[in-house]
C-alpha cells in the first residue's frame, strides 16, 4: 500500500493512513483509506517518502 501518515512540526500525529492529498493554497484536505476527511490550514515543510510520512507547518 502507499498510504502515508501526517503530523505536525510538533512530532504531534494529525492522521493516519492517508491516501490522498489535496492543496489549496493553505488548505490542505487529507483523505484516508476509510474515505474519512480531515481538513488543516497550513503548509508541507517535508515529505519523508520512503517512511511514508508527511510533515505539515499549521497556521
Amino acid at each position: 500500500m502507499c498510504e502515508s501518515n501526517i503530523y505536525n512540526t510538533n512530532g504531534d500525529l494529525l492522521m493516519e493512513d492517508v491516501m490522498v492529498v489535496d492543496i489549496d493554497g493553505e488548505k490542505i484536505t487529507m483523505t484516508d483509506i476509510l474515505n474519512e476527511k480531515k481538513v488543516i490550514n497550513g503548509k508541507f515543510i517535508r515529505l519523508e517518502l520512503e517512511e511514508h510520512k508527511l510533515i505539515i507547518e499549521e497556521s
